[in-house]
């Protein structure tokens, strides 16, 4: 498991844990013989900018629930699964020029509201 992942779920436990670091450490060892790569939120919007849609935050949620209950573990999930899944089922609304200039030029997402 990445560090920053690790860290930031200590950050989000922070009000429960007494020990924060010992916690850290806990989950370093745990994660240290495994292995989980993680798709965000943010993955699924930026897959949906490169398609030139904007989805909301609910439909980028849906979009990580089904591929994780419908992916073939042989297989995993690719980033041509996300982007396939959002073209399919006609998710979001089109991006205007202003929103695909700052994504392409500044990296900048757009979210649906």
């Amino acid at each position: 498991m990445d560090h920053q992942h690790l860290k930031d779920m200590v950050r989000l436990l922070k009000p429960l844990l007494k020990d924060t670091d010992a916690a850290l450490v806990i989950l370093q060892r745990y994660w240290a013989t495994r292995m989980a790569l993680v798709w965000s939120v943010q993955d699924v919007h930026r897959a949906a900018n490169e398609r030139s849609v904007a989805l909301t935050n609910s439909e980028a949620v849906g979009v990580l629930q089904t591929l994780h209950h419908q992916h073939n573990p042989q297989l995993g999930i690719r980033w041509e699964d996300i982007t396939n899944h959002i073209e399919d089922r006609v998710l979001g609304r089109k991006l205007n020029k202003r929103e695909v200039h700052q994504f392409v030029h500044h990296d900048r997402l757009t979210i649906q509201r």
